[in-house]
């Protein structure tokens, strides 16, 4: 199962931040003050003044005009988000057929929003999709769905019942 940290005490802001540079040394990469501005569209006075805010917590460490370096905490933290946004962005894609662009842009709103027990259940839900190796024949139907608007058969018939009580209802009036 997915270990979650408690995210309730850092800002949406600042978890975006640990995000970023978690990101970034995660890709073998520097996590400059230069590169984390221009990832999060922002000036580098503004990364200065957060990283600035993640030092005083002690979840990252900072020299002037040297890397952002995570403490063993920050890294701690910044992967559980990390989870989180894959988990969200996984169900989004995978499960529902969100577009990417729009899964991983709303998946960043989800990581912030959703306390640790619901994203536990959708850990433990898209792992129990996943654990076939192959869609299960609900979610190739859903997806179908989704693509062509045909429902499954048993739907249809249940559709048919519903529209044919409807009838019925109206024929007594």
């Amino acid at each position: 199962m997915l270990k979650l940290i408690p995210m309730n005490r850092l800002s949406t802001n600042l978890e975006d931040y640990l995000e970023i540079i978690g990101n970034l040394l995660d890709g073998g990469r520097r996590a400059r003050i230069s590169d984390i501005a221009r990832l999060m569209g922002v000036s580098r006075p503004s990364v200065t003044q957060i990283v600035g805010k993640l030092t005083e917590i002690g979840l990252v460490t900072h020299e002037p005009y040297g890397d952002v370096r995570l403490t063993e905490k920050g890294r701690e933290i910044a992967k559980t988000i990390a989870l989180r946004h894959g988990l969200f962005n996984e169900f989004l894609c995978d499960i529902l057929g969100v577009p990417s662009g729009i899964a991983d842009k709303e998946a960043c709103l989800l990581e912030h929003a959703i306390g640790p027990e619901t994203t536990a259940r959708f850990a433990a839900f898209v792992h129990f999709v996943d654990a076939e190796n192959k869609k299960p024949e609900w979610l190739r139907m859903f997806h179908r769905y989704l693509k062509d608007g045909i429902l499954p058969d048993a739907c249809i018939r249940c559709q048919k019942l519903r529209e044919l009580e409807d009838f019925e209802d109206r024929k007594d009036v």
